[in-house]
């Protein structure tokens, strides 16, 4: 399967703190628990940027630990791309990147780790997931876990962007771990969170 997610902040105490963890190593050790809960050897995992410390060591200890043989990098505001092209063992790393065919997999995700306003076929099959703005679901993310307290300058910590997008017929997604129950998502969530194809033509006034 092919899974997204981002804005981990490893190692970061500031994002722990406002998230609502004790230390970092708590907050550390539950983001990675999700996030190998999720995927295996087999599957594609992209990380859309601000992953963890900006040096090598991290990079190459967060890429030791994840089973996946194929990771791809995304970068992120906080995040030095040599140092994932350094440690080595990253499929890709860019700023940008488009993964998928609509004519053959239903989707093509067009990926940044900051939100587009528009982008390459988006009124044709396309989706843009993105990170960076820490948004929150509509819904806390669980009982008992730590959760980011709401706050809305600048989009940080902006409770239900992503259900508003989808209310609105507009195909794009945060894929952060704050906006996810700290986990990442698959293709397959990410579509079917939103309308499909007829109801999101009928949203916009197109035929057929």
């Amino acid at each position: 399967m092919r899974f997204f997610t981002s804005d981990l902040h490893l190692g970061d105490k500031t994002i722990a703190r406002w998230r609502g963890f004790a230390s970092v190593a708590e907050h550390d050790g539950l983001l990675l628990s999700r996030l190998l809960s999720c995927v295996g050897a087999d599957d594609e995992l992209w990380i859309l940027g601000d992953v963890c410390k900006p040096n090598v060591a991290a990079a190459r200890e967060l890429r030791e630990v994840l089973p996946c043989e194929s990771v791809h990098i995304v970068i992120g505001n906080h995040d030095s791309g040599p140092k994932f092209v350094t440690c080595g063992g990253y499929a890709s790393v860019d700023y940008y990147d488009q993964v998928g065919k609509v004519a053959r997999e239903g989707y093509k995700f067009v990926m940044s780790h900051y939100p587009m306003l528009d982008w390459d076929r988006a009124f044709h099959g396309s989706y843009m997931l993105h990170g960076h703005i820490h948004s929150l679901p509509a819904e806390g993310v669980g009982t008992g876990m730590p959760a980011p307290a709401d706050r809305s300058n600048g989009g940080f910590g902006l409770r239900g962007y992503n259900e508003w997008n989808r209310e609105h017929g507009i195909r794009r997604y945060d894929v952060g771990v704050d906006a996810n129950g700290y986990q990442p998502v698959s293709a397959e969530q990410i579509v079917a969170f939103f309308p499909d194809d007829v109801r999101w033509r009928a949203m916009h006034g197109m035929r057929g």
